[in-house]
C-alpha cells in the first residue's frame, strides 16, 4: 500500500530543501527493480551533499557512467507509479565528468529572472545559483533602501548621493525607481560588477523587474541577455494576482501596506509581460518550483 502521508512529507521537504550538487561516496545496480520502478536496472548511489550531509538516491540513467569520487548535480525526476497510477517525483542525481568541466559555456551573456514580487524569483534563482555553483554568481544590485533582516539578495547599500553620483559617471547601466509610501528606494546595476563576473568565466544572474531589464538590454544589447519571465498560476489576470497575494502574505515579510504596494506593482508587471514580449525569451509559469528550475537549468545548458 503507498503511504499517502510519507510523500505529503517528502514532497514538503522537497520544497524547502536546497538543491545541492554532492560526490558518490558509495553505490549499486538494482538489476531487478521492484513494482513501480520500472523494468531496466538503475543505479542507487550515496553521496555526500556540499553541505556534509549525506543521502541516498537514484542515479538518472542518462548519467556518465557512476564511480567512487565522481560528482553528481541534482535533479527533479520521476522515479516510481504507485498502485493508483500517480507519478511520485523525487530528486535524483546525474554523474558528471570525473575532470572539472563547466556544465555550460559562458559567452559573455547575463541570465536574467524577472516576475512580479511573490513569484518566487528570488527563490528560483538560489536553487540555479546552487545547481551552477562553480559557474554562475549572481550580480549585486546598489539600492537606496535601508536594508532589512528579510534580505537575501546581495545588495549594496548606498546614498541617493551617491547613487546619483554613479549615474553621473555613467557607472550604473541600468537603474529604476521603485514607489514607496516609507521611502525613496532606487535600484541599479553596475557594469563592472557584471564585467567581474564574466571575467572570472562564470555567467552572471540577475533578478530584476521590467525597467531594470530594459535597460540592461540598452546597455549590454539584447543577444547578450538570456531572459526568463516568470508568472504565478492562474488562467487570468485575476486568479494570478490571488495567487500572489496568498504567496506575499504566507511569507510573511512584508506589512499589509507593503503587500497593497506590491500588488499595484506586480499588475504592471504582469501587463509588462504583454507590452514589451520582445524583451523575454522565455515564459515560464512557476506552480511546480522543481520542475520550474529545472527548466531554466535546461535552457542555459543549451546557450551556444
Amino acid at each position: 500500500m503507498d503511504r499517502i502521508p510519507a510523500l505529503h512529507r517528502r514532497i514538503k521537504e522537497l520544497a524547502n530543501a536546497r538543491l545541492q550538487p554532492g560526490v558518490i561516496e558509495s553505490f549499486t545496480i538494482v538489476r531487478h527493480p521492484p513494482a513501480g520502478f520500472g523494468t531496466e536496472p538503475y543505479a542507487v548511489a550515496l553521496i555526500r551533499l556540499e553541505d556534509g550531509t549525506k543521502v541516498m538516491a537514484q542515479l538518472t540513467r542518462d548519467s556518465a557512467e557512476p564511480m567512487i569520487g565522481a560528482t553528481v548535480i541534482p535533479h527533479m525526476r520521476r522515479i516510481r507509479t504507485m498502485s493508483n497510477g500517480l507519478f511520485v517525483n523525487d530528486l535524483k542525481y546525474e554523474v558528471v565528468a570525473m575532470k572539472t568541466a563547466p556544465v555550460f559555456t559562458v559567452i559573455s551573456y547575463v541570465l536574467a529572472v524577472s516576475g512580479p514580487s511573490g513569484v518566487g524569483k528570488t527563490t528560483i534563482a538560489r536553487q540555479l545559483l546552487t545547481l551552477f555553483h562553480s559557474y554562475a554568481e549572481q550580480v549585486p544590485i546598489l539600492t537606496t533602501r535601508k536594508a532589512k533582516k528579510s534580505d537575501t539578495e546581495p545588495y549594496i547599500h548606498v546614498s541617493k548621493e551617491e547613487f546619483d553620483s554613479l549615474l553621473a559617471k555613467k557607472e550604473i547601466i541600468s537603474w529604476t525607481h521603485m514607489p514607496s509610501s516609507t521611502e525613496q528606494r532606487y535600484y541599479g546595476y553596475r557594469k563592472r560588477d557584471i564585467e567581474a563576473i564574466w571575467k572570472k568565466g562564470k555567467l552572471p544572474i540577475v533578478v530584476t523587474e521590467i525597467n531594470l531589464l530594459k535597460g540592461l538590454v540598452e546597455s549590454l544589447g539584447r543577444r547578450a541577455v538570456l531572459s526568463c519571465g516568470l508568472l504565478p498560476p492562474g488562467r487570468s489576470k485575476r486568479l494570478m494576482l490571488s495567487a500572489l497575494l496568498h504567496r506575499l502574505r504566507t511569507r510573511g515579510r512584508d506589512t499589509e501596506e507593503q503587500i497593497v504596494e506590491r500588488l499595484k506593482i506586480a499588475e504592471a508587471d504582469l501587463k509588462a509581460f504583454t507590452d514589451h514580449a520582445h524583451l523575454f525569451d522565455h515564459m515560464l509559469v512557476n506552480d511546480e518550483l522543481g520542475v520550474c528550475v529545472e527548466t531554466i537549468r535546461e535552457l542555459v545548458a543549451t546557450v551556444k
